[in-house]
């Protein structure tokens, strides 16, 4: 019982350090739109009407019903619901990360705790908990992967199998990339198996590897196909792939330390195959991801590697130098990832590094944030609340808003005559078409006032009418 207290309160202390440490990221002016997206469809989701039928799709799905569900039950909306699941999971597994490397690892305590620090500091890793749960997710997943690997080859039990199982099952239900990332650990998965499973039967291993996945995959599609929904969202599938250069920067500057144990132990092939199989499943779905683009910031699809670290640091020979040259490891690292941000990042990756280096940036949300000022004390107003979910997380709550589901909005975007008392659009100067679907129902809006409505508030592209009866 009492070992049970403290390891809550130690996971209490890391909790409470984890989101104090996204609260200075915010008021910095750093906020993940993935965070913004996920609140945004929680909260439509729950206190829209009971008719309500999302256009969008409902991946990923592990991250976006651990957020559903925790925005149920927990009170007021305050906080991002997704930013304290993220500091919730990071501090889950880190704990995990410490036990495994003091029992697994036979790491000392203090060597451990000097490891995780250097772990938690790591940019790659506040990056992932800045992003949200399912990059966190992500993370874990992978780590469970190489874990499962590294075990299966020096067990090869039943219960090892069942982890590489999970950890391929946990990301490709976490984040779009997690899809590529599962698929590109296919041609290495084989090298870290024991030759004895290979000679039995090299077909039913990979099965029992991925038959999860694919059945996970599968049972989505289905339902996707059931509910007449997108399997994956424009939003969270984010296009537009990166060139190979940036795409594997930051990836390629933050091996170096499973890089170094996989030379350490190369006349240990029990050890070192699983490190390498880590490494080409890492460079496969950085490779993949460079044909498809589910994920367009490079330092996201680095991320996983941070598991694939703590596997080295578990392998590596015991020995009198063995913490000092793990520490080092990890200290070079730090640099390096800020260098591989800095060079290959997207603009949100950019914005953190500047933030981590003491400056405060211009924070994308002040638009939103302006425009709730504007429709404080506002009743009725129709709203494409699904393509601008900054404006629900810049309010907290849906009351004010007539959404999809609705009669008054639905008969509204059919072409009937305007119900409701306002009505809100955003239009897109740069796009050719627009994704605002009551801006698509009346397109004179775009070019100033129209019958029956009379403009109130026009700026950033943001345009509020009131409908004359």
């Amino acid at each position: 019982m009492n070992r049970l207290i403290q390891k809550l309160t130690i996971a209490s202390l890391l909790f409470a350090a984890l989101l104090s440490g996204l609260f200075w990221l915010d008021l910095r002016g750093f906020m993940s739109e993935s965070i913004e997206q996920m609140w945004a469809r929680a909260i439509v989701q729950i206190e829209g009407p009971p008719r309500f039928r999302a256009t969008e799709a409902f991946y990923p799905p592990l991250p976006y019903t651990m957020t559903l569900i925790l925005q149920q039950v927990r009170p007021g909306n305050l906080l991002p619901t997704p930013l304290l699941l993220s500091a919730a999971l990071s501090a889950a597994m880190l704990l995990a990360w410490y036990a495994n490397l003091r029992e697994r690892g036979e790491l000392g305590r203090g060597a451990a705790l000097i490891i995780l620090v250097l772990l938690a500091f790591n940019p790659l890793f506040i990056r992932a908990v800045a992003e949200g749960p399912n990059a966190v997710l992500l993370l874990f997943g992978f780590w469970i992967y190489a874990r499962g690997l590294l075990n299966l080859r020096l067990n090869g039990a039943a219960p090892d199998m069942m982890k590489v199982a999970v950890g391929l099952l946990v990301m490709p239900l976490s984040h779009s990339y997690g899809i590529l990332l599962a698929l590109g650990t296919l041609p290495f998965i084989v090298i870290s198996a024991r030759p004895s499973m290979l000679a039995m039967s090299s077909t039913g291993y990979l099965t029992a590897m991925f038959f999860p996945v694919l059945a996970a995959i599968g049972s989505l599609s289905f339902v996707s196909f059931v509910l007449n929904t997108e399997f994956f969202s424009s939003s969270f599938v984010r296009g537009g792939a990166p060139s190979p250069a940036s795409g594997l920067t930051p990836l390629a500057l933050s091996l170096c330390l499973p890089l170094a144990a996989l030379i350490r132990l190369i006349l240990l092939p029990r050890y070192a195959l699983p490190i390498l199989a880590g490494i080409g499943s890492l460079a496969g779905g950085a490779t993949l991801n460079l044909a498809y683009g589910f994920e367009n910031d490079s330092v996201i699809v680095a991320t996983p590697v941070l598991g694939l670290c703590v596997v080295a640091v578990r392998s590596w020979p015991l020995g009198s130098m063995r913490v000092g040259l793990v520490c080092a490891l990890l200290a070079t690292s730090l640099p390096l990832a800020i260098l591989g941000m800095r060079s290959a990042g997207s603009s949100e990756s950019q914005r953190m590094v500047k933030v981590l280096s003491g400056q405060t940036v211009a924070d994308p949300r002040t638009l939103n944030r302006d425009l709730a000022k504007v429709l404080a004390g506002r009743q009725e107003i129709l709203v494409d609340i699904e393509r601008h979910p900054g404006l629900v997380a810049a309010i907290g709550d849906i009351q004010s808003f007539l959404i999809t589901g609705d009669p008054d909005y639905d008969i509204t975007i059919e072409g009937g005559r305007p119900r409701g008392d306002y009505l809100l659009v955003r239009q897109d100067l740069m796009a050719t078409a627009q994704d605002d679907r009551l801006l698509r129902a009346f397109p004179q809006l775009a070019d100033g006032e129209a019958e029956p409505f009379d403009l109130l508030y026009s700026r950033n592209g943001w345009r509020l009418f009131e409908i004359n009866r």
